[in-house]
């Protein structure tokens, strides 16, 4: 065999696969850099304007003393209800009350829910509480009972306007 013809031209990469190469390049970058850093890619620009236009938005101008806002929901403010507030006659465990406030009312009610905990604040079980239609402005007090003998505190978990 002679030199000339054991030598071979080198293939030339044609265009079409360069191209192709390139795209499919780009597109395994961009699932990589979205799969590390989730939520922070431009396609979400539009969700993180909207938490900062809702952060901005947020009113506490009409909150009463001793109150404080709900962050999911800023037409609710909350407090714990105080000694003479709660009546623990029902539970033979223990009771807490939570006195609410809302600023355009809750034309179906407040819906309430506490995670009861142990001494060790282990969560052990939970109570809920209702209330009917309050109108704007107004105060409405939901009582939270439990028969769990382990009950030691509370900690409020949903608080909604319906």
């Amino acid at each position: 065999m002679s030199e000339a013809e054991s030598f071979k031209p080198k293939s030339r990469i044609k265009l079409w696969k360069i191209i192709l190469i390139t795209i499919f390049s780009l597109w395994l970058l961009g699932t990589i850099i979205e799969a590390v850093n989730p939520g922070e890619s431009s396609s979400s620009t539009s969700t993180n304007a909207g938490q900062t236009e809702s952060s901005a938005t947020y009113d506490e101008s009409w909150i009463p003393t001793g109150f404080t806002g709900y962050a999911n929901d800023d037409n609710i403010a909350w407090r714990w209800g105080t000694k003479s507030e709660t009546n623990c006659t029902y539970s033979s465990g223990s009771c807490w009350s939570v006195m609410v406030t809302t600023r355009d009312g809750c034309p179906s009610g407040i819906y309430a829910e506490l995670a009861i905990l142990d001494k060790s604040d282990v969560q052990i079980d939970y109570t809920n509480d209702t209330t009917t239609q309050v109108p704007a402005g107004t105060k409405a007090k939901l009582t939270f009972d439990t028969f769990n003998e382990e009950a030691e505190t509370a900690r409020l978990s949903e608080l909604s306007c319906r």
